[in-house]
């Protein structure tokens, strides 16, 4: 048995790791073609393949299921075309202990994955975005807005209380340098403006936190939600040229708005949703990323039980091409459905973390079926 566990686990991983070096280098060639209208122009041809060696590890984290789905087809096609799998069947290898012994590559390919969502492909794709930012000469003025970049901040009392909101906009934004052209709109807990300040720039240090520049800070004065009337009261304008404005905001916080929520890593993505929760903000597509990337690696464990029915499929059935093709087409089934559920995801009827299992589910039944029928038929 350990040999037989061996022989499907060596030829498994190298398959598998075969079809994902072709993967990646296929959409290597489809990323460096699609910058070639600033090669030359906006970057050097050195700096083109340094941009797309970057997206490399992203890549190879999106292709890594179906790579292993291909390379799991590939070798139990070899050993039903060489009836080396109807030895095994008549020995008396079981399915499940068939599957058993699928499950040992796919394990080492789950932490693979894990590791390259998390540890790689992130930081990776962080410096890729922060490189075109760099050599263009341009900053990044956020996805959504117009009028720059916006960040909801709640202050707190040492009990945990709220004591103050503070909206904050950032005109443009050069990360790991400098944020620009600053404005903070301050106001209480009864929602009434209590003062403005705005900042030609801020750099964030580990020990002080956030160091503003040139500092104009306009304090309101409080005259209450139902005042109408003329008051004598003026607003105090204070102008200052270094400031120490601290941690209350984090300071990865403007270079997390750069990154699309699929690219960040589990541990970016849990602490943006507890920010944007205790801050009242709008979290939902960022907790269904979370979820996505938490079961996105374990569907290499559903590509290998979809993978065991071509096992029992005779040369007759097909040629490897036709398996092959086969193999392909459910892999990009998987990943529109993963995107469909995604989508649905948004709809608040829709837990996330049902949303991001219901892809993988649906897709293990339909492995258990083809099994079912494979082995009714035999």
């Amino acid at each position: 048995m350990k040999v037989i566990t061996r022989l499907i686990f060596v030829r498994v991983t190298k398959n598998s790791i075969f079809v994902l070096m072709a993967l990646v280098g296929l959409f290597a060639f489809f990323d460096l073609i699609g910058q070639s209208r600033q090669i030359g122009s906006t970057y050097s041809i050195w700096q083109a393949f340094q941009f797309t060696a970057l997206v490399l590890p992203q890549r190879a984290y999106q292709v890594l299921p179906i790579a292993v789905l291909l390379g799991a087809i590939f070798t139990l096609a070899q050993l039903a075309q060489t009836s080396q799998f109807t030895i095994l069947r008549v020995s008396g290898i079981s399915p499940w202990s068939f599957c058993a012994m699928l499950m040992i590559p796919g394990i080492l390919f789950v932490g693979m994955a894990y590791l390259i969502g998390e540890e790689i492909a992130p930081p990776a794709k962080r410096l890729q975005e922060e490189g075109k930012l760099d050599v263009s000469g341009n900053v990044f003025t956020g996805r959504d807005f117009k009028s720059g970049i916006w960040v909801r901040d709640v202050e707190r009392d040492r009990r945990g209380m709220p004591t103050s909101v503070r909206f904050v906009n950032v005109g443009s934004l050069k990360p790991g340098e400098a944020a620009y052209n600053w404005e903070v709109y301050k106001f209480d807990t009864n929602n009434q403006l209590t003062g403005l300040m705005t900042a030609k720039q801020g750099k964030y240090s580990d020990a002080k936190g956030w160091m503003l520049e040139d500092v104009t800070e306009q304090t309101v004065p409080e005259l209450g939600k139902d005042f109408r009337g003329q008051t004598e009261e003026k607003v105090d304008l204070k102008k200052t040229k270094d400031y120490v404005w601290g941690k209350s905001l984090d300071g990865n916080i403007f270079g997390l708005l750069m990154v699309k929520p699929e690219n960040m890593s589990l541990q970016e993505l849990y602490r943006y949703v507890q920010y944007l929760k205790e801050n009242g903000q709008t979290f939902r597509s960022f907790d269904i990323a979370f979820w996505t990337k938490f079961f996105y690696p374990m569907a290499i464990f559903v590509m290998l039980v979809l993978s065991m029915p071509f096992a029992y499929m005779s040369a007759r059935a097909g040629g490897m091409a036709v398996k092959i093709f086969f193999g392909i087409m459910i892999g990009i089934f998987y990943y529109a459905l993963n995107n469909i559920f995604a989508f649905l995801g948004a709809l608040e009827s829709v837990p996330p973390m049902i949303s991001a299992m219901i892809p993988s589910l649906f897709m293990l039944l339909c492995g258990a079926l083809a099994m079912w029928f494979v082995e009714k038929r035999t």
